[in-house]
Formats: C-alpha cells, structure tokens, sequence
C-alpha cells in the first residue's frame, strides 16, 4: 500500500513539475552543448542563495549548465525527483529519506546546510516551547524538516508530541507565518528570512535552533540513481559549480544580498544582512555529506523505517570527492 502511494504522489507531482518547466537553452557560446538540471527546492530560504548566486553571475552557465529551479514545497519535491521530472532535489535529508525508505530509487550527493536552519516562534506573550502544553504548531508537511526539527525544538519541554502537544501541517514559510498572525496555531517553526520577519512583527523567538549549530541535514541535494550513473559527469560538474558558487557568494556578499532581495522579497538591508550571516556565512565551500549529521537527522522522524534506517545507506559522496578532486582540493 505504501508503494502505491508513493507511486501516485510520483505521477502527482511530476504533473507540476514538467508543468513548470521551461525551453531548453541554446548551445553555450563556445560551442559546448548546454546541458539542463531541473532542480526540485522543498523551500524558498536562504539556504538557495548560492544557487542563485550561481545562476545569475554565471557560475553554471560557465559549466554548460542550463539550471533550472522549481519550488515543490514539503516533501512533494522527492517523488518528483523519483519521477524523472526533476534531475535533482534540494530538500532535507529527513524528506529524502522518507522517499528511500519508501521504495523511491534515489540517494543523497550533497549536504549544502548541515545544521539546523529553524526558529520556533509562539504566540506574542510566550517565552518558551513548555508554555505549548495543549497547543500546536504548525509544520510543512509530514516529514519534512520542519516536523522533524520540531523534536529537537520540545526536547527539554517535558512534553510529549501527540500527548501533551499537537503538530498540524499547513505548508511553506509563508503559510505558517500568517496561520501564527491569524491565531490558527499557536506556534510555528520556520526558516530564514521567513524567522526575522515574523520576529519584526513582535512574535517571541522560542527556540533558536540556528545559533547552536546541531548537526542537521537541512538542505541536500538528492539525485535518481539511474540518472547519476547515466550522467556522472553532468553531476561532477554540477556539484563543482555549486562550489564555485559558494565561494563566490562567500567573496562577494553584493552578489550575494542582491540574489537574496531578489528572490527572498527583502527590502530591509539588515535582514538581508542576517540572513546572510546564518546561511552563506556557515555554508561549508563543499556539500560533503557526513554520516553523523545524517544520523542525527534520521533519529528526530516520525517515522519508524526512517529512525531504523543505516545512515550510510542513504547518501554517496563519490560524486562530489570527484568534484573536490577536480577542483585541486581535498576537503571543505
């Protein structure tokens, strides 16, 4: 039964998917053929600004890469990875997991952000996650990053999920945000920018997931196996440009605010700012994913398959050791 659901939300999302598609590119300028990657995002944060970094300086389209970026909140953005609609995902390894666990023939290559990226914001007056007794906090969707950080989130609440404390799902950032405004819910975990612009509306911050660094697969990149080994090189000089864009973005913070204003709506200097100093300023310059940081992502899901699952099992580094190497070094 599971599979069959697995294999409707496939033929579900790589509807919207290919429905958000574009033409493909010319042939690059010198001649090289333009090779195009549709990338499925589970969210617009700020954890993307290397990605649009990359593309509005450049950076891929040097690399014959036509990249393309479609957001699929939640977790909608693994099956149509699975689906072939998509060539990569970036999504959280909780969402990627769950896709595996499931049946999906797919596998992490990348960890862009490997901490957690979450606020938990209440309800003007609260001062803590143990004043949530009773109440409920809204997420994306079931398994998402922002369900499963939501564990670490109440950890030393004393309360327990389902019991004392309830977790609904209403969707990205922005839907979370105005459920909180409106009195919907009673708290919210969000990301970058989405954090600061609640907190300029007067919400208390709750539980700050960011300054503390845990080890968290936030953003990660998910390819389909069978396109990976169809296109091994493709994905090597993906993921070597990616570097390239976030050491761009890191040298060159114009680049980078203004990719932030863009596409993140932002108008205040000094958010911008902060964003920029919680995402880009902690990337690491290659998305190497660690078996700890996955581990410590899968322990927080709901779902049984994905707490039992061998974290090595669910990623390959291969690929971007190969872009590392090609870059001329060998480590971030």
């Amino acid at each position: 039964m599971r599979s069959l659901r697995w294999a409707a939300g496939i033929a579900a999302v790589a509807l919207v998917a290919s429905a958000c598609g574009s033409p493909a590119a010319p042939p690059a300028a010198d001649g090289g053929a333009t090779r195009t990657i549709k990338i499925a995002v589970g969210a617009t944060t700020a954890a993307s600004i290397p990605l649009w970094v990359g593309i509005d300086q450049g950076v891929f389209a040097k690399h014959h890469l036509d990249v393309q970026m479609i957001t699929l909140s939640g977790t909608k953005a693994p099956p149509a990875l699975a689906s072939g609609s998509v060539q990569l995902s970036d999504s959280g390894i909780s969402d990627l997991a769950g896709a595996i666990v499931a049946g999906a023939p797919i596998t992490i290559v990348g960890t862009t952000y490997p901490f957690q990226f979450f606020r938990m914001y209440g309800k003007k007056g609260m001062t803590s996650p143990a004043e949530l007794a009773g109440k409920t906090i809204a997420a994306s969707s079931a398994g998402s990053a922002s369900d499963t950080a939501i564990q670490s989130a109440m950890a030393s609440s004393g309360l327990q999920r389902g019991k004392d404390y309830q977790v609904t799902f209403i969707g990205d950032n922005g839907a979370r945000s105005a459920a909180l405004e409106k009195g919907v819910v009673d708290a919210i975990m969000v990301s970058p920018p989405t954090a600061q612009l609640v907190e300029q509306k007067g919400f208390p911050d709750i539980a700050d997931l960011i300054t503390a660094k845990d080890p968290y697969g936030y953003s990660s990149f998910g390819v389909q196996k069978s396109w990976a080994a169809a296109n091994h090189a493709e994905l090597v000089d993906f993921l070597s440009a990616y570097a390239e864009a976030v050491d761009l973005s890191k040298s060159n913070k114009d680049a980078a605010y203004s990719a932030a204003k863009k596409n993140l709506n932002l108008t205040d200097q000094k958010v911008v700012e902060d964003v920029y100093a919680v995402s880009v300023g902690v990337m690491p310059a290659f998305p190497t994913t660690d078996v700890a940081t996955v581990a410590a992502t899968i322990k927080l899901s709901q779902n049984p398959a994905v707490v039992k699952a061998d974290p090595a099992s669910l990623f390959d580094n291969s690929f971007v050791t190969e872009a590392q190497q090609k870059a001329g070094t060998g480590g971030a």
